[in-house]
């Protein structure tokens, strides 16, 4: 029986990334096909999929399992998103986070080594992600940035863009969707305390050894393709235009993770990050009113705000919602649970499920550019295994987390890898090539970080 539970468990997963490969909505797979899985669990296992829960009628129950995951998602993670995902397209909409991007590129515009600044402005996008967390946008607001200065520098264009592609790979931060997800589904943790207490220190690890492979490397790469240092060719001023907006409102996007920070350190004070971001709200407000003094924007920012708030529940919470169903599936066939006692006596049995998790998550993030919807399919696995192999669950969903962000940046389905290749006129698979290696360094990175962090200290 244990080989039919493998089985029908990996039969479910290939057809899933059979389906996804096909370009059917990721949505659509995981749902339909979680349906089909917990049909087929409670076919073989004789039994409700909701245990002493259910509501009468084993094959009802299959059905309840969409509600309870809906709800569940909606009511927790998915208010939270909303908020936090409106106020990231509002940040983008007022230009508050170009200012905060040219900000921080002023500083790194004075050094002249090339590839030290091609480091760094890997280090700053990484750290500025924690507060812009779209992929796209920071790419986008890096390249009209940095990579022209990097380019009158001399540093060739597949490398500059390679670069900006990736200060989106790690997705550390509360504000995050991902984070809010690990904590509030797989790690019962409010996010900052996920990101403090998980991924501090082997995210800023990563991210400084992905800076110095990218200066060696890049600058080895560079005199291999073009022979050293490119001749720039003329590209306009490296200068950003005026924006249109005072320079203070570049403290904007810094405000409600400042907030969510100052008050854990505060015991007498509980500050949730739905209510930092409601605060954030109010005060961008007011403050923009009496700078524009006109009520129509503030009106018609509203209007947006609302629309934003809805794109974020039809592209990420209704994914949430969707991959929790499928998750469920895989658990109901036991496959997992069967894999996972078989390897419970091998030595280093923990660290085997932590590389093999986050491998799936890595491939599944190269195969369809998608990093978050891999580990909402899979994430909620991980604390289910470690409880089965004893080992600390942190070791298997850090690498998780962290493994899709880094994959999705040599996928060529990735929407922030396609936006940054077209500003840079360079085609999308050049841009991906460059990115295997660097990529896969900082994957290799984070399972020793994890494992060094969880399972040694």
């Amino acid at each position: 029986m244990d080989f039919v539970y493998v089985l029908l468990t990996a039969l479910l997963v290939v057809a899933a990334a059979a389906m996804i490969l096909k370009k059917v909505d990721s949505k659509l797979v995981f749902l339909f096909l979680g349906v089909v899985g917990l049909l087929v669990a409670t076919f073989v296992n004789g039994a409700s999929v909701l245990g002493s829960s259910t509501t009468g009628s084993v094959w009802l129950d299959v059905f309840d399992v969409v509600r309870a995951k809906f709800v569940s998602t909606i009511g927790g993670t998915g208010i939270r998103l909303m908020m936090i995902g409106g106020y990231v397209m509002l940040m983008n909409h007022v230009k508050a986070a170009d200012v905060l991007a040219n900000f921080a590129g002023r500083g790194l515009s004075k050094l002249r080594n090339p590839y030290v600044v091609l480091a760094l402005v890997y280090i700053v996008g990484a750290v500025l992600k924690i507060f812009i967390t779209s992929q796209i946008a920071l790419g986008l607001l890096f390249m009209a940035t940095m990579y022209p200065i990097l380019t009158k520098l001399g540093v060739s264009k597949v490398s500059c863009a390679a670069v900006i592609v990736s200060i989106g790979a790690l997705d550390l931060g509360p504000n995050d969707s991902t984070t809010i997800f690990g904590a509030s589904d797989i790690m019962n943790t409010t996010p900052m305390e996920f990101f403090m207490d998980y991924e501090i220190i082997v995210g800023p690890a990563v991210i400084l050894a992905v800076a110095v492979f990218y200066a060696l490397y890049f600058r080895y790469m560079d005199r291999k393709e073009f022979g050293g240092l490119v001749v720039p060719q003329d590209q306009g001023s490296e200068e950003a235009g005026e924006l249109g907006v005072p320079k203070f409102y570049g403290i904007f996007p810094l405000i409600p993770l400042t907030l969510v920070v100052v008050f854990s350190f505060i015991d007498s004070v509980n500050m949730d990050v739905i209510t930092a971001h409601v605060i954030c709200y109010f005060l961008f407000f007011i403050v923009d009113l009496i700078v524009k003094k006109d009520m129509s924007v503030l009106m018609d920012n509203l209007k947006r705000l609302w629309v934003w708030m809805g794109d974020y529940f039809h592209k990420i919470i209704v994914l949430i919602s969707a991959a929790g169903v499928f998750a469920e599936a895989i658990k109901q066939l036991k496959g997992i649970d069967v894999l996972a006692n078989w390897c419970a006596h091998l030595t280093g049995a923990a660290l085997i499920a932590a590389v093999a998790l986050s491998l799936i998550v890595f491939g599944t993030a190269i195969l369809t550019g998608s990093g978050n919807a891999p580990w909402y399919a899979f994430g909620p696995l991980a604390p289910g295994i470690a409880e089965t192999l004893s080992a600390p669950t942190a070791l298997l969903v850090v690498p998780m987390h962290l493994a899709g962000g880094l994959g999705r940046c040599f996928s060529p389905f990735c929407g922030g890898m396609i936006a940054v290749s077209g500003m840079a006129e360079l085609d999308t698979s050049t841009v991906c090539k460059r990115n295997i290696l660097p990529m896969t360094f900082g994957y290799i990175v984070t399972i020793i970080a994890s494992y060094i962090v969880f399972a040694v200290l």
